[in-house]
């Protein structure tokens, strides 16, 4: 593979002629702010980075690569906590500067070039009483779309691969093409779910839900000694839930938070977060059903904006993160078990376990109609190392990795792409289960010398 050595200024030179964005290296303006992601602990050097006007600097930039051997990776939201948006002594294509959106009201549905995060899409959108299925935050589409989209919307509408009409992909070859259920369906197929193998994708059309803007949001927070106790009501009580409400229960170390009570502050305990998108008149009943527990020392059902909906504990840009993740048919005792023993105490204040329900729409769908394989899980649990200092990094993904595995033995054998650190082979077939083979097919048909190999990778066969 050509090195940075061999990307002097004569090479990036014939790039940066064939292209309308700028192609930036080590010392000029921009560069140190293109190549950052969200994850500090992602340490890596790339040798240039294309920032991509449209699909024909992607097209330039893939046909580059290819004709020099360059290594190369795809920069959207920069949000995988992998950090393989960027590649080490390779050249980057950054599609943030490709973020446009455009609402067709009548249809229902938006469309989104590939460097578009939610933050903005959620703004467009909401204005015509739509909601697409993603997320209320920074995190950018084309990520968080290729590998399934477990989004607010997903229990009542499905994953974000389920609203997809049609995405437009630059491949290996350097062509455009456009993928559907009606054109290259292989393809599109492959695209939803099968992470960023098989393309760069430069826009996204997506059907939208009609949904409220204000919504209504349960907050419960329980002493960590209740924690057994509480996930055991979860269990029971999730399905009986609407899918209208997509319910969350973590283990988390309480923030100081002005709202919440300052005897809590940097306690470990129990997080009950639900998060209601039906008409607010007709979830609230179900909504204190759902809350009806114990004795918590927090309650709290509140109307929310949608845009203020996910994840009242976020963690921001410039810390360092290693996560995993479970699929799980239920929250079983042993789990529980488990939780307890290896969980606490969790690494650091930031660090955080989640168990997802899953369920509604995302079941309905075979597990072969698209590459996303777990239609079955029930929950998905969620493990989340976050730290700030780098030498803290081998405790925590230590704790991360080990909790996933006593964790992983309560579960269904699958992983979910999007929450997976861990790239090694064994992980990927994990997270692309059932339908890897296939997947290898499609990857041998559309890029068979792996051009896009610098992600959760599938690897081609010929």
């Amino acid at each position: 593979m050509t090195s940075s050595a061999h990307l002097d200024g004569a090479a990036l030179e014939s790039l940066t002629d064939r292209m309308r964005g700028d192609v930036l290296r080590s010392g000029d303006d921009g560069f140190d702010e293109a190549g950052t992601l969200w994850n500090a602990a992602a340490e890596t050097d790339p040798a240039a980075i294309a920032r991509c006007a449209g699909p024909a600097d992607v097209m330039q930039a893939v046909t580059f690569a290819r004709e020099t051997g360059t290594p190369m990776s795809v920069k959207a939201g920069g949000h995988m906590t992998t950090g393989q948006a960027l590649v080490e002594d390779g050249l980057v294509l950054d599609l943030s500067p490709m973020n446009g959106i455009r609402v067709d009201p009548d249809a229902g549905s938006i469309r989104v070039e590939g460097g578009a995060i939610w933050e903005d899409v959620n703004h467009e959108a909401l204005r015509h009483g739509l909601v697409p299925p993603g997320i209320p935050e920074s995190v950018g589409v084309g990520g968080f779309t290729t590998g399934g989209g477990m989004g607010v919307v997903c229990r009542e509408h499905g994953l974000a691969i389920d609203n997809l009409r049609e995405v437009d992909v630059v491949t290996a070859d350097g062509d455009l093409v456009v993928a559907s259920e009606e054109r290259n369906e292989d393809l599109f197929w492959a695209i939803r779910g099968g992470g960023g193998n098989f393309g760069v994708v430069t826009s996204f059309e997506f059907d939208c839900a009609e949904a409220p803007r204000e919504v209504l949001v349960a907050n419960l927070l329980y002493p960590i000694e209740e924690m057994d106790a509480y996930l055991r009501y979860f269990r029971e009580t999730v399905p009986e839930t609407p899918n209208d409400l997509w319910p969350i229960a973590s283990l988390l170390t309480v923030p100081e938070l002005p709202d919440l009570p300052e005897e809590l502050h940097g306690k470990p305990a129990v997080n009950g977060y639900v998060m209601g998108i039906g008409d607010p008149d007709e979830i609230e009943e179900p909504m204190e059903e759902f809350t009806d527990f114990g004795d918590p020392e927090v309650k709290a059902i509140y109307p929310a904006d949608y845009t203020e909906l996910y994840d009242p504990f976020s963690v921001p840009t410039g810390h360092r993160h290693k996560w995993e993740s479970v699929y799980l048919d239920t929250v079983s005792d042993g789990l529980i078990e488990t939780l307890q023993e290896d969980a606490l105490p969790m690494p650091t204040p930031q660090s955080v376990v989640s168990i997802y329900a899953l369920g509604g729409a995302i079941n309905e769908v075979a597990a072969d109609a698209t590459a996303y394989p777990h239609r079955d899980a029930s929950y998905l649990a969620h493990i989340q190392a976050h730290w700030t200092e780098p030498g803290e990094d081998t405790t925590n993904r230590q704790w991360a990795r080990e909790l996933h595995g006593a964790a992983a033995e309560h579960g269904t054998g699958g992983e979910y792409v999007n929450n997976q650190t861990d790239d090694a082979a064994e992980r990927v077939r994990a997270a692309y289960g059932a339908n890897y083979d296939r997947l290898v097919e499609i990857k041998n048909e559309w890029d068979p010398e792996n051009l896009f190999g610098v992600n959760q990778n599938i690897e081609p066969s010929v």
